[in-house]
């Protein structure tokens, strides 16, 4: 018997179980390793639509993933602020600041009206008591 046993797996499936297994053996063309991590962003579209809270999926050092209640453009530019733990032994601080500006890679409909959004750090400043350092 020679049938590949993708095809005989996928005759089964459905659409997204399909989705799933070809992103399996699609190779991952990151320049950079994603860690998973929960940090909060909030995101601020320019042109004034209401800020979005939501939560990372994934990090790394050029990007990260989430989900948004609101669909974004690929190619749309996006301000946010990502809320990063602190862990300095010395400080009050809890929680930092990074400021960033993100460019929208990719947006596709996942479960329950969320978009999944993939993003591209393009800039960032670190906002410490009300200043920004780069």
């Amino acid at each position: 018997m020679s049938a590949n046993l993708l095809d005989i797996f996928t005759a089964h499936a459905g659409a997204r179980e399909l989705a799933a297994i070809e992103s399996a053996f699609r190779p991952d063309r990151r320049k950079r390793a994603r860690t998973q991590v929960h940090w909060p962003v909030l995101l601020l579209r320019e042109r004034g639509a209401d800020a979005i809270n939501t939560v990372t999926q994934n990090l790394s050092s050029s990007g990260f993933y989430c989900f948004s209640s609101a669909p974004l453009t690929p190619g749309e530019s996006v301000l946010c602020t990502l809320k990063l733990p602190a862990y300095d032994p010395k400080g009050d601080e809890r929680t930092l600041a990074l400021e960033c500006t993100v460019l929208v890679m990719r947006a596709e409909a996942a479960a329950d009206g969320f978009f999944g959004i993939a993003f591209r750090i393009e800039d960032y400043h670190l906002i410490t008591s009300g200043t920004r350092t780069a």
